[in-house]
């Protein structure tokens, strides 16, 4: 009778314990689920952090992409509407972020996301946004892009995609890779409508770039109708490329430069090269004195016209082998 006792006890005792087991594990799985909601009762309610998407805090300090891509994926697919960087930090990242649709991704002051390792850096899906930041490369290897644009995503006229209030500098001095760039090749590929204002890009091979590839089997890809204003361009090697044609299958048009502010250095070779039509470039050009090279620091190319050249740039500074461009 007592040996059934004692089994009757360590059975109830065994079952309790599963019992507080599985209760503490599930509290535990609600509240990971929850963490996201209960870290940001300080911010708007779209609105959450990158602080709440990290799973170590170990190491944190070495590679914080994955907790920001955690962060704009949550976003995306949880319909929130931004994701928050937070003020006077630094993150750290050693692999490339794709900012989706509908996400926004806003620094907060005087925070920085610094880049180690030779990776795209920002890919910007359609009505993506991202403002008010500074991102430095460090990597002496980096030849790759930060912000890059890919015509896969067909940027129309009711796009709400914007880049805004940044900084792009190579910290690395190694004067490679692009500092923003747009890129269609692919059927009916193209971007047009986006808003870039307020960036200043340092330190690059080119500081802007705009390329549309024929796609080829009668098809068509293009980059038009984009908008750069008050855009700051130090110490780069080249400023601004256009590479396409004036029109289809490959055509870059009616894209507008205004407010431009251009430094050059002894590094910088060109100011602008350009293929295309009805491009518009306005702004001041710094210390021109300073180019010792033969090359024209404008270039407008054979596949060229109806360009306008609105800069304090010498004619023996410019070279125009296209037709009916004003400069």
């Amino acid at each position: 009778m007592e040996i059934k006792d004692v089994c009757i006890r360590w059975i109830a005792i065994i079952v309790i314990s599963s019992a507080v087991i599985l209760y503490l594990m599930f509290n535990n799985e609600m509240w990971g689920r929850a963490n996201v909601e209960r870290s940001n009762l300080n911010l708007p309610e779209d609105t959450v952090a990158v602080e709440d998407f990290i799973t170590n805090e170990n190491g944190q300090a070495e590679d914080y992409s994955k907790a920001i891509q955690s962060a704009i994926d949550f976003c995306a697919t949880q319909k929130r509407e931004k994701v928050k960087l937070k003020a006077n930090k630094i993150y750290t990242i050693k692999s490339g972020l794709t900012v989706k649709k509908g996400v926004e991704l806003e620094f907060g002051s005087n925070s920085v996301i610094v880049v180690k390792g030779n990776y795209r850096v920002l890919t910007v899906e359609k009505d993506a946004v991202i403002r008010n930041g500074t991102i430095q490369v460090m990597d002496p290897n980096f030849q790759s892009e930060v912000i890059f644009l890919k015509g896969q995503d067909q940027y129309d006229a009711t796009n709400k995609t914007r880049v805004k209030n940044m900084t792009i500098i190579n910290k690395s001095k190694n004067y490679n890779g692009t500092g923003l760039s747009l890129y269609a090749k692919g059927k009916w590929h193209n971007i047009s409508f986006v808003q870039f204002e307020n960036i200043s890009i340092v330190g690059f091979k080119t500081a802007i770039q705009l390329k549309a590839e024929n796609p080829g089997a009668g098809t068509y890809s293009w980059i038009n109708a984009n908008r750069f204003e008050n855009m700051t361009i130090d110490d780069c090697v080249l400023g601004i490329q256009i590479i396409g044609s004036m029109t289809i299958p490959n055509e870059c048009s009616g894209n507008l430069f205004t407010g431009l502010q251009v430094q050059l250095t002894e590094k910088t070779k060109q100011i602008i090269k350009v293929d295309g039509s009805y491009n518009k470039f306005e702004g001041i050009v710094w210390d021109a004195q300073r180019i010792v090279g033969s090359d024209p620091l404008v270039l407008f190319t054979v596949k060229t016209e109806y360009n306008k050249l609105d800069m304090n740039v010498a004619t023996k500074s410019l070279s125009d082998k296209g037709q009916n461009n004003q400069h």
